[in-house]
């Protein structure tokens, strides 16, 4: 039995759990952009606005992880970044995101891991190939 959210009786997948409004969809591409512009406090301010509404968003608690250790805040990197694989195993984000910073960290061995792990769930994204 899944553990997705009910919603009017009915329970919803993964995927529609990951699903964000526009305005927060925005946000996250934003969180993205600042991340790859090394704009790593505008990107945890974006990251918390979509936390203060939906606070199990499991992509969104990794990348929030993903800034923080670019932030030498590496011990709350980890919690973020494992609780956002907690709320969303099936998101190749989220498994991407936990190989980015192993790798940060130099343990290549697990990054691989995680890196195999995302790209079971999205064959073919080329970003994680690269990485």
């Amino acid at each position: 039995m899944s553990k997705g959210k009910k919603v009017g009786g009915t329970k919803l997948s993964p995927e529609e759990k990951r699903q964000l409004p526009s305005k927060e969809q925005s946000l996250f591409r934003q969180i993205v952009k600042f991340y790859e512009t090394k704009q790593y406090k505008k990107g945890l301010k974006a990251a918390e606005q979509i936390l203060k509404k939906h606070p199990e968003h499991g992509e969104t608690l990794s990348m929030k992880g993903l800034t923080l250790n670019c932030l030498e805040r590496k011990e709350e990197a980890y919690e973020f970044v494992k609780k956002g694989l907690r709320n969303d195993l099936s998101s190749h984000v989220c498994w991407h995101v936990f190989g980015l910073l192993y790798r940060s960290d130099h343990d290549y061995k697990e990054a691989i891991k995680c890196y195999l792990n995302a790209l079971r769930l999205d064959k073919e994204n080329i970003q994680i190939l690269r990485d």
